[in-house]
């Protein structure tokens, strides 16, 4: 059942509102008998109750061909079936893959004899990549199922954290996702992200531009919007139409199988989404965490004497009816106001998610251009092969750093695997003399995007900064930050640190190594800067303005930690930290925080202050308290004017992306760009041609792409 996290308790595992979680179910269709042996001996819920939309094309027995509409105008109610998929969570991907397996044979069998049977497929390619891996010979009963309506695909091959990756490794997850989609049928055009902590300010536009129109998504709704269905726009001002599920993706599971109860539960349901949607129609995701498809009810649907008129249905049938839009939002969707959030998986195996991000600059600002500019033939399946490492990888359970050790020794497996293949590439392009310059604009006398003599300059010490080091217990979970009662924060100098500054460069550049031997703990880095006017920070194709607030100012469901997600860049009061990738930051009185490690034993609790109950199952997590050796490389840079006139997207720009020695192979003149507020996405060959991609970090905060040939 649904469980209200408010009201859990230790040793249990309620919705962390990342989800009620649970291990599997047992019962005639449940996928979990053979495996309990091997789960956490809780009942873990589903991720949350999250509510969900659409109307579902039959096609009856024997008519592969013959689609059918089950829903009609006069339905109101549009129920979903569905199961939201984790491949690895709180047990490793091997055993979730034979749970899915076994769902999807079920599924296929049933909608042979369930003719009104319609099922969405949580919104995600890779799942189905893992059956048909097992199941070859499901693959034309699964694409006569997609062809004609009765299962949703995509557009997502993974459902990725959004605040965690590049803006590219967004595009190029929903592109892989849309493209496996098409060759099994027609793609679900709806973005659809029901479980990520939060959504970056630049996705409306992202999902824009390829060519998806509305989203259906769950968490960090801020109190501001009142209505289910909202017009969320994005920095550049496009916008998608937006279903809230604000009770979350979970709150029709289990269905009852008697008409009368059936109808019954469906009213409650609705009843509850009166406020924000009064007039209809409404949506019912009836599914959640791993669960098998619902058993009898499209058999049971049209029998149920509801108040409203109910329906088997899909998330595009429900979209295509949907109410109008009753608020407005413009940016990123980070509020704990109706769901947790999370913030803890920001800085949760923090190394995982630099190499992640190192992995993702390799591809994108050295690789893909050096081979786009060569004369070569494009090595297309070895580079698609490393976007599948990296997109498998940005997982939100995955690149969270929220699940068990057997996960994220997967995930660095997998990125192992990707280093190597992009190592050998670059390899290929053979050892050339000069440098390579990964930049859009010239720098050491090398051209943007070209090979030329330049000599990167050298490196000198310079003066300690006026930083400090911060320690404080944390005895909360991978998920969420929660120091004990009455601890304080143990402040000291950076004594250790070295500190160099290359000629030219506005900038100090920090290198900080430690040997990590304490466990239950956060380690911060505190840079000295006025915060009393908030910050900007770097974010997916852009940038993000966020007060100065203090710790609980905007709690709703959990507990509100002032702690951010910054990629890149963080500024505030004429002060700016740069990293080579994602990172967690909060605004001190008096410094900027940069999270440099965060120490925890346990994948959830029950028994924080910060949060309410459990956000997954209570198992043991050595691995997460990240003991050993580790060196962070940052820089600081202070400047006058606002970060825009300081002109800091290109100073890290220069910081993240330096100068490496030149391929071998003659290269085209890549192109230029003068505006230093422009920055590279992608530059690569696709559909037979040049293809670069480029964002403005700053007003107006567009994406771009254009053909070079």
């Amino acid at each position: 059942m649904e469980v209200d996290p408010r009201q859990a308790v230790p040793g249990s595992v309620a919705p962390h509102d990342h989800r009620p979680a649970r291990p599997a179910r047992d019962g005639p269709r449940g996928l979990g008998g053979p495996d309990r042996a091997v789960e956490p001996q809780l009942r873990v819920g589903s991720k949350a109750a999250r509510p969900a939309a659409g109307t579902p094309d039959a096609v009856a027995p024997g008519s592969p061909g013959h689609r059918v509409t089950p829903t009609t105008p006069t339905t109101q109610v549009h129920v979903v079936p569905h199961t939201h998929w984790d491949r690895e969570w709180y047990l490793p991907f091997a055993v979730y893959r034979r749970r899915l397996v076994t769902l999807i044979d079920d599924l296929l069998s049933r909608l042979d004899e369930e003719p009104g049977l319609r099922f969405h497929l949580d919104g995600q390619m890779a799942l189905v990549d893992d059956y048909l891996e097992l199941r070859p010979d499901r693959l034309p009963a699964l694409r006569r199922a997609a062809e004609t309506g009765r299962v949703s695909l995509g557009p997502w091959y993974t459902l990725p954290d959004e605040h965690l990756v590049s803006g590219e490794s967004l595009i190029r997850n929903l592109e892989l996702g849309l493209a496996r989609a098409r060759r099994l049928g027609n793609p679900m055009m709806v973005g659809y992200v029901p479980d990520q902590f939060g959504h970056t300010a630049q996705l409306p536009q992202v999902l824009k531009r390829l060519g998806i129109e509305t989203a259906v998504l769950w968490r960090g709704v801020p109190a501001e919007v009142t209505s289910r269905i909202f017009t969320w726009e994005a920095l550049d001002g496009s916008s998608v139409e937006v279903v809230h599920m604000r009770n979350g993706y979970g709150h029709g599971r289990e269905l009852p199988a008697s008409a009368t109860e059936l109808a019954e539960r469906l009213d409650s349901e609705v009843d509850r989404q009166l406020e924000g949607n009064a007039d209809g129609p409404w949506l019912v995701m009836s599914g959640d965490d791993h669960l098998p498809v619902p058993s009898g009810l499209s058999a049971i649907i049209g029998e149920a004497p509801t108040r409203r008129a109910a329906a088997i249905s899909s998330l595009e049938d429900y979209l295509a009816g949907r109410p109008a839009a009753g608020s407005r939002w413009r940016g990123e969707l980070h509020s704990p106001h109706s769901s947790f959030v999370l913030k803890g998986t920001l800085s949760a195996r923090f190394p995982l998610k630099l190499r992640h991000a190192a992995l993702e600059r390799r591809l994108e600002r050295y690789l893909e251009p050096g081979w786009a500019l060569s004369e070569r033939e494009w090595p297309a399946r070895e580079l698609a092969y490393c976007w599948r490492q990296l997109i498998l990888n940005s997982a939100h359970d995955s690149i969270c750093g929220c699940s068990i050790d057997q996960v994220h020794e997967q995930a660095n497996d997998r990125l192992t695997r990707g280093e190597a293949v992009t190592a050998q590439l670059w390899r290929r392009l053979g050892s050339g003399d000069g440098w390579f310059n990964p930049s859009l604009f010239e720098r050491e006398g090398v051209p943007p995007l070209g090979v030329g003599p330049g000599t990167p300059p050298a490196e000198e010490a310079v003066e300690a900064l006026a930083a400090e080091l911060e320690d404080q217990p944390d005895h909360g979970d991978e998920y969420t930050f929660d120091p004990p009662t009455g601890s304080r924060p143990v402040r000291t100098p950076l004594s250790s640190a070295t500190y160099t500054r290359r000629k030219d460069e506005p900038f100090v550049r920090v290198s900080l190594e430690l040997e990590n031997r304490q466990t239950d703990h956060r380690l911060r880095l505190l840079v000295p800067a006025d915060t009393s006017d908030g910050a900007w920070a770097g974010t997916a194709f852009g940038a993000v303005r966020r007060p100065f607030r203090r710790p609980g100012t905007d709690s709703g469901l959990e507990f509100d930690l002032p702690t951010d997600p910054a990629r890149l860049w963080v500024d505030s009061g004429g002060v700016a930290v740069f990293m080579a990738g994602p990172f967690e930051y909060e605004l001190l009185d008096g410094a900027i925080a940069i999270t440099l490690l965060r120490s925890v034993g346990w994948l959830s609790r029950g028994d924080l202050h910060n949060r309410p109950g459990h956000a997954g199952p209570g198992v043991a997590t050595p691995g997460a308290q990240m003991l050993g050796p580790h060196r962070f490389q940052l820089a600081v840079y202070r400047h006058e004017g606002s970060w825009e006139e300081a002109q800091v997207p290109r100073q890290v720009e220069i910081f993240a992306h330096p100068l490496v020695p030149a391929p071998a192979v003659t290269l085209r003149e890549g192109p230029r760009e003068d505006d230093p507020a422009v920055m590279l996405s992608a530059l690569r060959r696709w559909e037979g041609r040049r293809q670069l991609r480029t964002y403005r970090a700053g007003e107006p905060w567009r994406i771009e792409e254009r053909w070079l040939d």
